[in-house]
């Protein structure tokens, strides 16, 4: 397990993705968010509206593992992700709003958890044993992945 003071600092980051997609989100125009910079590719309102859907799925890991007694956790299938972002077709803001909610609430979970919360484990049929902190990293690590796809899709590369 990712010791408390990293499990924090990662927490600290998880906020920091939210400030850095809201700023990102304010400077570039509404319109290139639709648009994908290559043919085929997903635009990156479709992968901010994959970002909240993560988002959504992390969410339930983390209550899991915090209100049950060692939980299977369900497997993300992210190419399933990207149909449903893909059908759902949500504005950039209402990906980001939705993100935003989401994360949110995430924060508002951890910021609740004490170290022992943080340790409490769920098991993950690909993954094995998963701590709330184990989480933490996963979506950290998940947050900069998304990011730079985001970026890349906008041609900010």
């Amino acid at each position: 397990m990712a010791d408390l003071l990293e499990c924090l600092l990662q927490i600290k980051g998880l906020r920091d993705t939210a400030n850095r997609l809201s700023v990102l989100a304010s400077r570039i125009d509404p319109d290139r968010w639709s648009r994908a910079e290559e043919t085929g590719r997903p635009s990156a309102a479709e992968l901010l509206a994959r970002l909240a859907d993560l988002e959504n799925l992390y969410g339930t890991w983390l209550r899991l593992i915090v209100g049950a007694d060692r939980p299977i956790l369900p497997v993300i299938d992210e190419q399933a992700l990207g149909v449903l972002a893909r059908f759902r077709a949500w504005s950039p803001t209402d990906a980001l709003d939705r993100f935003l909610r989401r994360r949110e609430d995430n924060l508002e979970l951890l910021d609740r958890s004490s170290a022992p919360d943080l340790a409490r484990v769920g098991t993950h049929p690909v993954r094995r044993d998963l701590t709330v902190a184990d989480v933490v990293a996963t979506m950290l690590a998940s947050d900069f992945e998304r990011i730079a796809e985001i970026r890349r899709a906008l041609g900010e590369s």
